[in-house]
Order: C-alpha cells, then sequence, then structure tokens
C-alpha cells in the first residue's frame, strides 16, 4: 500500500513537473528580452512570466536552483518565444553567444511617416511602446539642438526630418538617441544641399521639405521625381491648389493604413493639410522623404507642367493645360475601367 502511495505521489510530481516545465498555452509570440548585469533570477523570472513565456515563475526558480544555473545566465538581449519549455528558455539565457548581437539594424523606408518608424522600432525589440517614441519626437528641444529646425512653424513635429536609411542602434538605445542619429544623419546627406539651393529657389528649408515630401508620395518612377517637383512650384507660383492626394490620406491615416485610398468625401473635409480646398503648401512635410526626392525639390526640372495623371504603370502623363489635362483623364483613368 506505501509503495502505491509512493508511485502515485512521484507519478503526480512528474505529471507536475511535465505541465510547468511545457511550453505556455498561450498563442505563439516572439519576446525580446533583455537580461540585466547581475539582475537576480527573482527579477528574471517575473517578467518571463508577465510575457508570457513560462507558467510558474516558482518552477523556473526551482529549476533554476536544481540545475545550479544561476551563476551561468548571461547578461543580453535574447529573443525568446512563448512555444519554448522552460528549460530550453533556461538553456537558451545560459549558453555562450545565445544573446543577440549588441547591436540591431534596423531599415527605415523612405516615405515612412513617423508613427511607422515608432512601429518598426517597436517590430525590432528596441522599444516596447511606439509612445515614447512619438512624444520623444514631438519634444521641442530638438529645435534648439539643429539651426535646420529653425524654419519649422511652432507646432509641427519632426515629420519630415528623420532620415530614412538603414541603421545600427544599440540594444539600450533610448528614443532621443535614436532620433539624435535620424538627425544627424540628415544634417549630414541633405542639409548642405539644403542651406545653399532652398536660398536661390527663395524657399525655407522647411518648405523645401514640404514638397520634397509629397514628391515622395507622388512619384513612383525615380525619373518623374524633379517633374513632379516642378508641378508643384508652378502650381505655387500660379496661386493654385496642389490637389496633392498623399496630403490628405496623411491626416486620415491611422494605425494598420497610414494611406488610406480617398473618396471624394474625403477631398471636401477642411483642414490646412487638405491641399484641394487649401491653397500653398501645409504646415509640415507628410512622411520621411528620401534623398532623391529631397534633390528633386531643390533641382526641380525646368518645366511648364501644371497637372500630372497616374497612367497605372507607375508612371504620370503630365499636361500645361487644363484642357490636355482633362484628356490624359480620359484616356488613362475613364479608359481603364471600361
Amino acid at each position: 500500500m506505501l509503495f502505491l502511495a509512493g508511485a502515485i505521489v512521484v507519478t503526480t510530481a512528474a505529471i507536475l513537473s511535465h505541465f510547468l516545465n511545457s511550453a505556455s498555452d498561450d498563442p505563439i509570440h516572439t519576446v525580446y528580452i533583455v537580461i540585466e548585469q547581475d539582475e537576480s533570477v527573482d527579477s528574471i523570472a517575473e517578467r518571463l512570466h508577465e510575457e508570457g513565456l513560462i507558467r510558474s515563475p516558482g518552477y523556473f526558480k526551482l529549476r533554476v536552483r536544481i540545475t545550479d544555473a544561476g551563476n551561468d545566465i548571461i547578461a543580453g538581449r535574447y529573443r525568446l518565444d512563448s512555444g519554448m519549455t522552460t528549460a530550453e528558455i533556461i538553456n537558451t539565457i545560459t549558453a555562450e553567444n545565445a544573446a543577440l548581437a549588441q547591436e540591431i539594424s534596423v531599415r527605415f523606408t523612405e516615405g515612412w511617416r513617423t508613427e511607422q518608424f515608432a512601429e518598426q522600432l517597436v517590430k525590432a525589440g528596441l522599444l516596447e511602446s511606439t509612445d515614447d517614441f512619438m512624444r520623444a519626437a514631438a519634444d521641442p528641444k530638438w529645435n534648439a539642438r539643429y539651426d535646420f529646425l529653425h524654419t519649422r512653424p511652432s507646432g509641427v513635429a519632426l515629420e519630415g526630418y528623420l532620415f530614412p536609411d538603414t541603421y545600427n542602434f544599440r540594444m539600450d538605445a533610448t528614443p532621443d538617441a535614436i532620433i539624435q542619429t535620424l538627425l544627424d544623419t540628415f544634417e549630414a546627406r541633405a542639409v548642405p544641399d539644403l542651406r545653399v539651393q532652398s536660398v536661390i529657389l527663395g524657399m525655407s528649408i522647411h518648405q523645401v521639405m514640404v514638397i520634397a515630401s509629397i514628391v515622395e508620395r507622388e512619384a513612383v518612377e525615380p525619373s518623374e521625381r524633379a517633374t513632379i517637383a516642378s508641378v508643384y512650384y508652378n502650381r505655387i507660383a500660379a496661386g493654385m491648389p496642389l490637389q496633392a492626394d498623399p496630403t490628405v490620406q496623411y491626416v486620415l491615416g491611422r494605425p494598420g493604413n497610414w494611406w488610406p485610398e480617398l473618396t471624394g468625401a474625403d477631398l471636401q473635409q477642411d483642414g490646412r493639410y487638405n491641399t484641394y480646398l487649401s491653397t500653398g503648401l501645409p504646415p509640415g512635410p507628410i512622411c520621411n522623404p528620401s534623398l532623391a526626392s529631397i534633390m528633386a525639390a531643390l533641382y526641380p526640372d525646368q518645366t511648364d507642367y501644371l497637372y500630372f495623371v497616374a497612367t497605372g504603370d507607375g508612371s504620370h502623363a503630365f499636361a500645361r493645360t487644363l484642357e490636355e489635362h482633362e484628356a490624359n483623364i480620359e484616356r488613362y483613368q475613364q479608359g481603364a475601367g471600361e
């Protein structure tokens, strides 16, 4: 009888151990965890549990103690997922060279808005929340640090000045450090031309960046950037509204759909970014443009075009008169729907 009772206890303990060691029941998800130097096992266990990676902090601590792994845990950044067992997690954080590189490569795509930069940083595991980056980007202190920002109107954020490229950031990089890197790159890559050529154009750096951002969102064919820029300069000179769809999209964009398809009703909404109803430039850039689009805004083609329409293959048909433009619409857009 005692033998049977002992067998039941051993079996129950084995089942419980297997359950506690097994992966979480949560849907499989990846988590980036940074283990600090000299961080306690208690702290690590609680954080792993909060992230849904282990079933029991107590079992994690017990297993670490039984295997004498406490002194073997290596500080660093780890990629873990909820499909791993407790034993696998312990093996990972105690294995030489298992920690991820001290620097993380992050790619920011040309034409992204600041919110998309923030989302990319969260996706890379550098930040826990997009809010941290957005708050840092809205801080007025950047104006005092970078004189090329001085022509921005009050209240306009850093949209347009966060230079899109591939960067390597330290895993402990703060939002401020990331923004400083982006602004430093913008200053090195774009500002020398902006300082000189904006004066020749009779524009401020900020005004040029607004045009560059619109060109970025409109142009599909790289060879058309400078031609599209010329259309906007010509319309400004003629006192015509820019009538640029991306400026309206900028206001209407939301998480998951930052550049929505527009309806006729959208184009009737009041606002300074609605360049169908307002003349002149919108208050600020609508995205963070590529160097190519900045150069196109600084060195536009010399044309007398006032209109363009998408042809359906990524290129545009340009026109000097409304009559020519309407003929292009008939040919490329209405004809495409037949």
